[in-house]
């Protein structure tokens, strides 16, 4: 993960996170300034969604912080919005506001950040080849993206958007599916944030690859994103990969010194679908069975138990008497912690396939160990896709960033 204090100011990297900052710092304020409004009640007493607009506002706030790059590690980031969750509800106590200190809100805002931070844990680079190589592609291109006002100006249309679009659905499936009449303030509350989310991602990933494929004709630098030109590649000797040293650098980036690599943007052959596909089946089929395994397991434990033991009777009585919205909140956590190892587990298993790109490519399987580029990039002979051989043996110079 880049460190601001370490990238040039003016340059595109350096931008984007100042962006993000000035962005969180604005996220946090809206928070405070609704969640210490005097008096304020949202939804009714027969479908609450306090907890569940506590859960998703604190996530969004973990997750641009993690992208803020204050701090580095992910825990501190986790201890960091906890506390900013405590003093939330530490200052509501405030006598003239009319609110009260609430132990269950603040569950809710730790369930919210550990469900974000899990994710962005998901989404952590790996590989340690090509694998990488793409993935500093795409966090460059990110960073390319957050610089413009416009692209902001677009996510935030889209989440809106998505919300207006998917809270009638989720009332629509509550009413059809769930308790047959219906519970409009909670379900469509998470149609809304789904189909917010849904919107967001594929507008941001849209626009990540569009960005990727418009750098690879500018080349930009992929530790700070600045453009600098680029000398001719280096040709290696025949049977030599690359090796990720500074010696192999073809130049230096003009503001942040990085090392030039002929590799950064070399074309690479996207991954087949099927292969894709391949990769992601078990994760998903591991994940739903233990989901599935999970539920069974704790119903089954209840139904059998509440009756013989008093310890589980009381957790039972404790549970029904959480509200509607702090269930379903527990029920939401569950599939979205799965889900998030389910993803890293997907991501792990294609970049591995990713990272193979020198010995077969990736868009035809055509088997590239016997052909010899004529520098450290190589084309495919069969369908012309390009692939890039680099060691993995030496750690990359650049500055670990999120993908």
């Amino acid at each position: 993960m880049t460190d601001l204090r370490v990238l040039p100011p003016g340059t595109p990297a350096a931008l984007a996170i100042r962006n993000i900052r000035i962005a969180w710092i604005i996220a946090l304020v809206f928070v405070l300034v609704t969640t210490l409004w005097p008096r304020l009640s949202i939804g009714s007493g027969e479908s609450p969604i306090d907890k569940l607009i506590h859960a998703a506002a604190f996530g969004v706030l973990a997750a641009l912080f993690v992208y803020t790059r204050w701090l580095r590690s992910l825990w501190w980031s986790l201890l960091f919005m906890i506390a900013v969750a405590a003093l939330d509800e530490v200052l509501q106590m405030i006598p003239q506001l009319g609110r009260s200190a609430d132990l269950d809100d603040w569950g809710a805002d730790v369930v919210g950040i550990a469900i974000a931070l899990a994710f962005c844990m998901a989404a952590r680079p790996v590989g340690a080849g090509a694998s990488r190589l793409v993935g500093q592609r795409r966090s460059i291109a990110a960073d390319l993206l957050f610089v413009q006002p416009t692209a902001w100006l677009h996510l935030a249309t889209v989440a809106a958007l998505g919300f207006a679009a998917g809270a009638p659905l989720g009332v629509l499936l509550d009413s059809w599916f769930i308790r047959k009449g219906p519970q409009p303030w909670q379900y469509g509350f998470i149609g809304g944030m789904l189909g917010m989310a849904v919107g967001v991602h594929a507008l941001w990933e849209a626009g990540v690859r569009a960005r990727v494929r418009r750098a690879i004709s500018e080349h930009p630098c992929l530790a700070c994103g600045a453009s600098s030109p680029l000398t001719a590649p280096a040709v290696a000797d025949v049977g030599t990969e690359f090796s990720n040293t500074p010696a192999s650098a073809t130049n230096h980036c003009t503001r942040c010194g990085t090392p030039r690599r002929a590799t950064d943007w070399a074309p690479i052959a996207p991954l087949q679908a099927s292969a894709e596909l391949g990769a992601c089946l078990l994760p998903i089929l591991l994940s739903t069975v233990a989901l599935v395994v999970l539920s069974v397991t704790f119903i089954t434990i209840v139904t059998t138990l509440r009756l013989r033991s008093d310890f589980v009777l009381r957790i039972d009585t404790w549970y029904q008497m959480l509200p509607a919205d702090a269930r379903i909140l527990g029920d939401i956590a569950t599939v979205a912690l799965i889900g998030a190892c389910g993803l890293a587990a997907c991501r792990r298993r294609i970049a591995a396939r990713v990272d193979q790109c020198g010995a077969s490519c990736l868009g035809c399987g055509f088997d590239l160990r016997a052909t010899t580029p004529t520098a450290i990039a190589g084309t495919c002979h069969e369908c012309g896709g390009g692939f890039v051989r680099i060691a993995t043996a030496t750690p990359s110079t650049l500055p670990e960033r999120n993908a």
